[in-house]
């Protein structure tokens, strides 16, 4: 019998209330860590000092019409801002850099594998420590092929109507998972072993992940307002463990007839 979104979660809210410091600890190391190498990718390809160039000019603008009543002088201090910005050529000014900044950004993947790992250990009752994020440098290219398969693909198909780029990204969605849980398999046997569980089951994932839309917004909404991600230490762990639930049900071999409108059955 299948699990619906409601019974995943509960298993995984479970899961994280038995282990709650542990992995809520993890999580936290691994949010700075992704930041981390996202904000050095940004300082090494100039797209930091870009943004920071353009809040200053924002600012510089919202000072000068604070006191406008003339809405055409308003516009056209706006517009000098905008046309005095320099261009977001960020591979030519430094090619160099570009390149670093993509390998630096590239390392994310390894790492989140690691996590994900983590994640399916502590589902499956085993304690794991924050030692185990880096265990996905073990299968950094497997994870690196995955990704960036499955990347393009998706890209692919959302020039299509952007629908088969989302059918793709559900097709593939666990083939991270099953590389971490059997890093012997390659790339492309994890993705095609992510497309033969899925199949009949797309529509079952998506409505996981669309559950927790409100839980999104909410961390997006903290985030904005105090500046620090904090209710995604928590959320991070929870959605990871009911998607860790969701692949585990599936490799055991629960299975369901595909509703006839499911992309796998057109």
């Amino acid at each position: 019998m299948r699990s619906t979104s409601r019974e995943l979660k509960l298993r995984a809210k479970a899961t994280l209330k038995r282990r709650l410091f542990n992995l809520i600890m993890i999580a936290a190391v691994f949010i700075v860590a992704d930041y981390m190498l996202s904000y050095l990718a940004g300082e090494l390809n100039g797209v930091n000092a870009w943004n920071r160039e353009l809040t200053r000019r924002l600012n510089t603008v919202t000072e000068t019409i604070a006191g406008m009543t003339d809405l055409a002088a308003m516009e056209e201090a706006v517009y000098r801002v905008i046309d005095s910005m320099p261009a977001p050529d960020f591979f030519v000014k430094s090619p160099f850099g570009f390149v670093l900044s993509v390998l630096v950004s590239l390392m994310s993947i390894p790492l989140g594998a690691g996590y994900m790992s983590h994640i399916l250990q502590e589902s499956r009752g085993v304690q794991t420590h924050v030692g185990s994020l880096i265990s996905g440098f073990r299968v950094m290219g497997k994870a690196l092929a995955v990704s960036l398969m499955t990347w393009l693909l998706v890209l692919l198909g959302c020039v299509f109507f952007i629908i088969p780029g989302i059918v793709l990204a559900l097709r593939y969605g666990l083939s991270i998972l099953i590389l971490v849980d059997d890093p012997s398999k390659g790339p492309i046997a994890c993705m095609k072993e992510s497309g033969r569980l899925m199949r009949g089951n797309k529509w079952r994932y998506f409505k996981l992940e669309l559950s927790f839309f409100f839980w999104l917004l909410a961390a997006g909404l903290v985030s904005s307002l105090i500046g620090v991600p904090l209710l995604n230490i928590y959320l991070t762990p929870y959605m990871s463990l009911a998607q860790a639930e969701f692949y585990k049900e599936l490799a055991a071999g629960t299975r369901t007839s595909a509703p006839s409108w499911d992309p796998e059955n057109l």
